[in-house]
């Protein structure tokens, strides 16, 4: 059972199959450019929020060429001071107008002795409707359920989500978490339009449910070929909603002020084959490296946001994956 385990590079639960993949460790191999794989090769991506570092792929066989180095980097915890301080300066440039909105995440550090795979069980079981992962990248491990579906493409159809606004199942929505809904439903408009498609079918805006917490979102489909579903994969990436609006000023902002490194939290992860892709983006997530269990969330701050709120929000997105240990 052991040297099985140590086989397995990743394992992803797919929803809507009710299904899980199984990764070959041996098969794992770094790239940068997404163009090269796109309905070429049958795997597995794992993609950064800064999709100038490295990322990676399982194959269906060895690499050529293995890793020698890992773009890999360590984090010290975010206090609360310092995440409302954040809070503050993104208000603060949101009242020059040079922001309207950005998104800010933060971690949680824990120390014990968990099992990743243990964990990826939970995730699966909490949360049969999101897109379940356990990726091993040799010095590190990362599990996590995603319940933002970014694209999925197949038989020329292609889908995208518009999800943001997060509440306890208990309260209602405001104009504050309606206005970020809008905000990522005209973010994914103007880049569909950016890349030629006017016309796509547009459902109304619901409530999704994911464990104790709800979002708001809107489904899009439309019919497209390959290159402009992997246009707008690139265009999407990363997306408004774990990164803001202007989407270049926010990354920017990110970049600059938010002191932590996210590493794959809030990048993608997909599915490739010739014929399809599926590709979600990595939330509610963990990576466990050496004794140590990194747990990341965000929310989305706009210029109605209460600093401390927006670090209740992050403690409510914490404990839905904490469970996982």
């Amino acid at each position: 059972m052991t040297a099985d385990i140590e086989k397995i590079g990743a394992l992803v639960y797919l929803p809507e199959e009710k299904e899980i993949k199984k990764y070959n460790a041996e098969h794992l191999e770094s790239f940068k450019e997404i163009d090269s794989y796109w309905m070429q090769r049958e795997g597995l991506l794992f993609y950064p929020f800064d999709r100038s570092k490295q990322a990676y792929f399982f194959g269906e066989n060895k690499p050529e060429n293995p890793i020698k180095e890992f773009d890999l980097a360590p984090n010290d915890v975010l206090t609360q001071s310092e995440y409302e301080t954040s809070v503050f300066m993104a208000k603060a440039e949101m009242a020059d107008e040079e922001l309207e909105k950005v998104v800010l995440a933060r971690n949680l550090i824990l120390e014990g002795d968990y099992d990743p795979m243990e964990s990826f069980k939970k995730a699966v079981e909490y949360y049969p409707n999101c897109f379940g992962y356990y990726i091993d990248i040799g010095p590190e491990v990362w599990v996590g359920a995603s319940p933002e579906l970014l694209l999925h493409f197949e038989d020329d159809v292609l889908y995208t989500v518009a999800l943001a606004g997060t509440k306890s199942l208990s309260d209602s929505f405001t104009d504050k978490e309606r206005e970020e809904q809008d905000m990522v439903a005209q973010f994914i408009e103007d880049k569909l339009n950016l890349i030629g498609i006017m016309s796509y079918n547009k459902s109304e805006t619901t409530e999704a449910h994911f464990g104790e917490i709800k979002h708001l979102k809107t489904t899009y489909a439309m019919a497209a070929d390959k290159d402009v579903a992997l246009e707008l994969l690139k265009h999407v990436q990363p997306t408004s909603a774990v990164c803001g609006l202007p989407r270049d000023k926010s990354f920017s902002f990110i970049q600059e002020f938010e002191t932590m490194n996210r590493s794959f939290y809030s990048g993608i992860t997909g599915i490739l084959t010739e014929t399809k892709a599926t590709f979600f983006v990595n939330l509610r997530c963990m990576r466990f490296f050496g004794d140590k269990i990194e747990l990341f969330a965000g929310a989305g701050i706009t210029s109605e946001s209460d600093p401390q709120s927006e670090w209740e929000e992050t403690e409510r997105k914490l404990e839905g994956i904490r469970k996982f240990l």
